[in-house]
């Protein structure tokens, strides 16, 4: 067996990471981590950097160091996404349902008023409330791995950096509709209605995103 190339092993390493989500988008790495991690000289690293910068999985940035790139989302890639959030948000929330759990929201009203005030912003403002919303609606849940695999699909629908954000951008009146009565089925403990609710609004997100442009 052909033993595989230090750059090679740094290459698959920092891959593997980027799509398990344990390295986020826009993440700061150095060399001399990823030397230290895999107990190895910074040389193969560097080349390994290089590929990856090469392959679009990395981006060098001037006084800043090497990061994570923003990937953009296919239309595909952004429903897979959704349609995984939204059966593992109904799973959270049958088991809510199940124990009876009394929802305080006042945060998540706080959160839906920064994003009202957001609505304009140009940058990733609302979405960051939005990521806050999705947070503390989550506060409950005692399964780990479960909330991370959430908020890391969350995370990479919220901050495409392609076409997929400029369509959620012109969604976002309509995000605010949805979490305004989802927070108040939340308050009523009214776990059937608040899962339709979020299966309205994905479903809406998805057909945005399929007809780029037309709105309902």
């Amino acid at each position: 067996m052909v033993k595989k190339k230090l750059d090679q092993i740094v290459y698959e390493f920092i891959v593997n990471q980027i799509e398990r989500g344990d390295l986020l988008h826009r993440e700061h790495i150095t060399e001399q981590n990823i030397a230290d991690t895999l107990e190895i000289s910074r040389t193969p690293v560097r080349k390994a950097f290089d590929r990856l910068v090469y392959d679009n999985y990395l981006e060098n940035i001037e006084n800043v160091g090497v990061r994570v790139k923003m990937q953009s989302l296919t239309p595909t890639a952004f429903q897979e996404r959704i349609d995984l959030f939204e059966r593992l948000v109904n799973h959270y929330l049958f088991d809510l349902e199940k124990v009876e759990v009394a929802f305080e929201v006042e945060t998540l009203w706080m959160m839906i008023k920064n994003m009202k005030s957001e609505m304009d912003d140009t940058a990733y403002a609302f979405e960051k409330q939005e990521y806050d919303y999705w947070l503390e609606t989550l506060k409950y849940s005692d399964n780990y791995y479960s909330k991370k695999v959430l908020m890391q699909t969350l995370k990479e629908c919220l901050f495409d950096d392609g076409e997929i954000y400029s369509i959620m951008r012109k969604s976002r009146a309509l995000k605010i509709t949805h979490y305004q009565a989802l927070a108040e089925y939340l308050k009523e403990m009214n776990y059937p209605r608040a899962r339709r609710e979020i299966r309205i609004l994905l479903n809406q997100l998805k057909l945005n995103v399929l007809e780029k442009g037309k709105f309902y």
